[in-house]
C-alpha cells in the first residue's frame, strides 16, 4: 500500500525578500494591482507551501485542493525567471510538479514528482495547463509565448469548460473515481477553476460537480462550489439539499438543518412536498 502526499512545486518568476515563514517572502507584481505571492517555506521540499493570487476585490489560494476530509498540504519551489511574466504583466508561466513523499510496503520512502507547465492570468487568477515541463522552456513574443521547440500558446483556448469536464467523468460510473478525475483536473483549485469559467455562467454544471464530489465523500471540496452558488443561484432548489447534505456530512447539523428546511419549504412551494426525500425529514426531527 502507498501512502502519497501530494506537494505541489511551482517555480515561477518572483522577486525574492528575506521574511517570516508567515509574512510574504515571494511576490510578482501583475496587471491592474494583482500579484501572485508565496508564504511558509518547506525545508523538505524546499518550496513554498502557501500561494495566494489577490485583485483589487478578491484574493485566494491556488494550488490547494482538499483530499477527502482534509486540507491540502502544498509547497511551491519558486525558481526566479526575468522572462516568465508577459511584457504587459498579463500572465505568467509557472512550472508546477505534484510531488510527495512515497511510502512502500517494506517502509522505505522515498520522493516521487511529475514536473508540468501551468500559466496564470495575472487579471483573473485563471490557471489552465499548457503541457508537460519542457513548455515552460521559452520567451515572450509579441504577446505569446514561444517555447524553445517553436510552439505558440496565445492561451484563449486552454483548459477545458465545466459542461465538458462533467461529460468527461460521467465516462466513469465509480464515484471515487468520478471524484478523482474531477479533482486531478481541478488541480489549480476551485476558486482558480471559477475565474476561468464564471459560475453565474455554468450554474447547473457546477451544481453537478458538486454533487459528484460529495458522492465520494469529497464534501471540503464540495462545499467551496457551492458556497459560490449560494451567492449567484440562492434560489436554486437542488442546491439547498445538496448543501444541506454536505454540512451535515461535515458535522455542522445546525446548519445543515436550515437548508433541509429551506428545502422543504421551497417543495412546498411548488406542491412537490411530497418527493422530500426521507432523510431529510429524519434528520429535521
Amino acid at each position: 500500500m502507498f501512502n502519497i502526499f501530494f506537494v505541489l512545486v511551482v517555480s515561477c518568476f518572483l522577486s525574492m525578500q528575506t521574511a517570516h515563514a508567515d509574512a510574504v517572502a515571494m511576490e510578482v507584481k501583475g496587471v491592474k494591482g494583482t500579484s501572485l505571492s508565496a508564504r511558509s517555506f518547506d525545508k523538505k521540499y524546499g518550496g513554498w507551501s502557501n500561494i495566494e493570487y489577490s485583485a483589487m476585490s478578491v484574493s485566494f489560494k491556488v494550488y490547494a485542493v482538499p483530499i477527502g476530509m482534509e486540507p491540502s498540504e502544498d509547497g511551491i519551489v519558486a525558481n526566479p525567471d526575468t522572462d516568465s511574466l508577459s511584457p504587459y504583466k498579463k500572465y505568467l508561466i509557472i512550472q508546477r510538479t505534484d510531488a510527495g513523499e512515497v511510502v512502500d510496503d517494506k517502509g522505505n520512502s522515498f520522493i516521487s514528482s511529475q514536473a508540468y507547465c501551468d500559466v496564470i492570468s495575472m487579471e483573473t487568477g485563471c490557471i489552465k495547463n499548457i503541457g508537460s515541463v519542457q513548455q515552460c522552456e521559452g520567451t515572450w513574443q509579441n504577446g505569446k509565448w514561444k517555447t524553445s521547440r517553436g510552439e505558440l500558446f496565445d492561451f484563449s483556448q486552454e483548459g477545458k469548460p465545466p459542461k465538458l469536464l462533467i461529460t468527461d467523468a460521467l465516462r466513469d460510473a465509480e464515484n471515487q473515481s468520478r471524484a478523482r478525475f474531477l479533482r486531478d483536473y481541478i488541480f489549480m483549485g476551485i476558486p482558480s477553476y471559477m475565474a476561468c469559467y464564471p459560475p453565474e455562467k455554468n450554474i447547473s454544471e457546477y451544481n453537478d460537480m458538486g454533487f459528484y464530489f460529495a458522492q465520494a465523500g469529497e464534501h471540503l471540496l464540495a462545499m467551496q462550489i457551492y458556497d459560490r452558488l449560494l451567492v449567484v443561484a440562492p434560489d436554486r432548489v437542488p442546491l439547498k439539499l445538496n448543501v444541506a447534505d454536505s454540512l451535515w456530512a461535515l458535522g455542522k447539523k445546525n446548519e445543515a438543518k436550515q437548508y433541509y428546511a429551506e428545502y422543504i419549504s421551497a417543495l412546498r412551494k411548488k406542491n412537490m412536498e411530497s418527493k422530500t426525500p426521507g432523510r431529510v425529514k429524519e434528520r429535521l426531527n
